[in-house]
């Protein structure tokens, strides 16, 4: 088992990633890394490793080409390793595997006290949101608009309900929440959008800026180029697919060659 982990070590990247907006390759890369901080020893050489591995509860982590093993070694789910679970489960939202998001949280959640409060909290917050994501990609898109519920939220549409969470993990500036969710805010809103496409040839324009999460201060026809669409004749209330439009994100995860951000 040692040796199959040192042969995948050495593929593993060195650094904590400042973004999400990588390759997929280098994406499962990632997740793969915080994986591995489950069941690697904190003796390892990797610097992103040692870094997920580095415990506040005391463990030590020898960076020296020695190698020392420390005697204390991953026990349960990244055992103390500081946001670990926040950069995998950004990545795994971002190449929707969102089951596997649904495991990560169920993991943490039965072994609280493996992350820090922060870490905790801030997972916690990252699920709220993972939660619609995996709700909106079994097929909800259809909406509860006259439903006679009293709670506001089952009468929005999942995908409403998933960027709204996402925007309000940015606005709680909790890093590396804020920063990853900013990410996936745009990557989800063009993941709708490739949805909506597909979904509908026709739609109220009050509908799609709801479904987007937009605000009707964003209403325009700059929005509607940047999505792919545009009014339909004669009843500029409604919006249809403009078929040669050519969205700019890989919604599948992972960056298009012509991306440029």
């Amino acid at each position: 088992m040692t040796t199959q982990l040192d042969q995948v070590n050495t593929q593993l990247p060195s650094q904590p990633p400042p973004s999400l907006i990588v390759s997929r390759s280098d994406a499962l890369r990632y997740v793969e890394s915080c994986e591995l901080a489950e069941m690697m020893p904190s003796g390892n050489n990797n610097n992103f490793l040692n870094q997920l591995l580095s415990s506040s509860s005391g463990s030590t982590v020898n960076n020296t080409d020695g190698g020392g093993i420390s005697e204390s070694s991953v026990s349960g789910v990244v055992n103390g390793n500081k946001y670990a679970s926040i950069i995998q489960m950004a990545f795994l939202l971002y190449l929707g595997e969102y089951v596997h998001a649904r495991h990560l949280w169920r993991r943490h959640r039965s072994n609280n006290t493996s992350s820090s409060d922060d870490e905790s909290n801030q997972l916690s917050m990252f699920w709220t949101a993972a939660k619609y994501c995996y709700l909106w990609s079994t097929g909800g898109i259809s909406s509860s608009l006259n439903s006679t519920d009293d709670d506001e939220s089952s009468n929005l549409p999942y995908s409403t309900l998933m960027l709204r969470s996402l925007q309000s993990n940015v606005e709680s500036s909790l890093e590396p929440l804020a920063t990853y969710s900013k990410e996936l805010v745009s990557i989800f809103r063009y993941r709708v959008n490739d949805r909506l496409r597909s979904s509908f040839d026709d739609i109220r324009e009050d509908e799609f800026m709801l479904r987007m999460n937009l605000n009707i201060s964003d209403s325009g026809d700059d929005v509607l180029e940047r999505y792919g669409w545009q009014r339909a004749p004669g009843d500029v209330s409604h919006l249809v697919p403009n078929q040669e439009w050519k969205s700019p994100v890989d919604v599948g995860g992972g960056r298009k060659q012509r991306d440029v951000n």
